[in-house]
């Protein structure tokens, strides 16, 4: 059985994700694929190392972009089983000290979505929520897409950064609410203009956390300076692992080896 990983940023998106999927028995993994309709397959929900594996039956594929994605429909679980999931939510919630924390762009998606979804469950037509927001998305001119990516919801955010990439960085880069996954991922876009990776390098914040580090070592448009930067934030431990991943490039895994004095 195929199994799909949805993975949360923070205890505020896994709410938003339950009070508006997963607590109607649904899902939409955006950029996930590898599956077709109607396979059985296995969900798993995780957020840092923390995981819950749900059932389900895969009712939506679009296999190219813009929009990517697999829905899913959860309708095999029972009431026991979605306590249990409401309660790890809770669980989340409570070890990230945000109990009952919907999320702010949860809340307003709720809110602006809340007749749509009762024709939806008239319909039976699980999917049909995260699609109408690609749709949404996928329409918005070019002044819409910036004023979405300094405003937008996480799973705005990430649709918008999916569907118009260059477009967007700058702005979803301000945003004081994008989180670290959504940072290293654009920082791992090798197409990302040197200023902006600039940008990333001087964020103090940002470059402390180790998949933005990551991310900007395998980037080969990071300059020396930045390289520098973040070596030298790095314990000898993972000094060497760099001098040893050929993920990164070679003057990355030299610069290494210099700082560990010729190499371990």
């Amino acid at each position: 059985m195929a199994v799909l990983t949805l993975t949360l940023a923070d205890a505020a998106a896994l709410r938003a994700v339950f009070d508006q999927q997963l607590s109607k028995k649904r899902a939409f993994l955006v950029g996930s694929g590898g599956v077709c309709e109607r396979e059985s397959c296995e969900l798993s929900i995780e957020l840092g190392a923390r995981s819950f594996r749900v059932t389900g039956e895969v009712v939506y594929v679009k296999a190219e972009e813009p929009g990517r994605g697999v829905g899913l429909s959860l309708g095999g679980i029972d009431e026991a089983r979605m306590a249990a999931l409401a309660a790890f939510v809770a669980e989340c919630e409570a070890a990230c000290g945000a109990p009952g924390a919907a999320g702010e762009g949860a809340g307003e998606d709720a809110e602006g979505t809340e007749g749509e979804e009762a024709a939806e469950e008239e319909e039976g037509e699980g999917a049909q929520a995260p699609l109408r927001m690609h749709e949404r998305i996928r329409s918005l001119s070019g002044i819409e897409q910036q004023k979405l990516a300094a405003t937008g919801s996480l799973a705005e955010r990430t649709a918008l950064e999916r569907m118009y990439g260059p477009n967007v960085w700058e702005t979803l880069l301000r945003n004081p609410r994008l989180t670290i996954p959504e940072v290293a991922r654009i920082a791992r876009k090798g197409t990302l203009p040197r200023p902006l990776v600039e940008a990333i390098g001087a964020n103090a914040a940002w470059v402390a956390a180790g998949e933005v580090q990551r991310a900007l070592l395998s980037n080969p448009r990071s300059s020396a300076a930045v390289v520098s930067k973040i070596l030298h934030a790095m314990p000898r431990s993972e000094l060497h692992r760099v001098t040893q991943q050929t993920a990164y490039p070679m003057t990355v895994r030299s610069a290494a080896k210099k700082m560990l004095g010729g190499g371990e």
